[in-house]
């Protein structure tokens, strides 16, 4: 299992700026023939695709009581 995730980072990036449709026909084609690396490289798609708390500038996270008063 370790190589197959090793195998889906290495693809990650070029998945990644595919097209939607590329990307699923190029998805699917790698699930025939290596569905351990196909079901390895959907968990960080799906990952990236997710919105984080991180995602986010830093100047949205500042608190209220952070931000200087305008009087």
């Amino acid at each position: 299992m370790k190589q197959a995730k090793a195998l889906a980072m290495g693809l990650f990036s070029a998945y990644c700026e595919m097209a939607d449709d590329d990307q699923a026909n190029a998805l699917a084609v790698l699930r025939t023939v290596d569905p351990t690396v196909h079901d390895a490289l959907v968990q960080l798609l799906v990952a990236d695709a997710l919105a984080h708390a991180l995602d986010v500038p830093p100047w949205l996270c500042l608190n209220a009581s952070t931000s200087p008063q305008t009087d």
